[in-house]
């Protein structure tokens, strides 16, 4: 297996700053600090496609044309998205480090009703994430990021704009 001409100690470090970019990634989404995101994630050419959202598939050619169109989208006041990591693992057959993992996504048009209370997740989506890593600016970055569904669009809700009921 083809590993870079790196040794093994030099490997598990790389593997560990691999996962801290793919944790950071969720973290700074979740936070919508998307021109950070950009800048600490992914290298400045960076291909990124996702084809998990309702419509045609979302291609980015960098990491600045990925940040102008999440902060486009701004943030609603009250909304708000969590990711949770699943399993991943990292594969160097190739010569460079690709992870492949999974990510469940709760997205909320409001995180509390009418009176206060906190309320479910308006939707939910399982993706599969297919990323090539490149060791660029001392650290290890996206280079290559596909999201595609799991299984299916949405594990549960409705997809964005088909609404659904709130308990208002």
């Amino acid at each position: 297996m083809k590993r870079a001409g790196l040794t093994p100690l030099e490997i598990l470090i790389a593997e560990r700053e691999i996962y801290q970019t793919h944790f950071r990634f969720f973290r700074l989404a979740d936070s919508y600090e998307y021109e950070r995101l950009a800048e600490t994630c992914f290298t400045p050419d960076a291909y990124i496609e996702y084809t998990i959202m309702p419509g045609p598939p979302q291609r980015f050619h960098g990491r600045e044309e990925f940040a102008t169109f999440m902060l486009a989208g701004g943030r609603r006041p009250g909304a708000a998205v969590a990711h949770v990591a699943g399993q991943s693992s990292i594969d160097w057959s190739s010569g460079h480090p690709h992870l492949s993992g999974y990510a469940t996504v709760w997205h909320w048009a409001a995180t509390r009703n009418l009176r206060g209370e906190h309320r479910p997740a308006d939707w939910t989506t399982i993706g599969r994430i297919e990323d090539d890593y490149e060791f660029l600016e001392d650290r290890w970055l996206i280079s290559r990021r596909r999201i595609s569904p799991a299984a299916g669009l949405v594990a549960t809700g409705a997809a964005p704009g088909l609404g659904r009921p709130t308990g208002r």
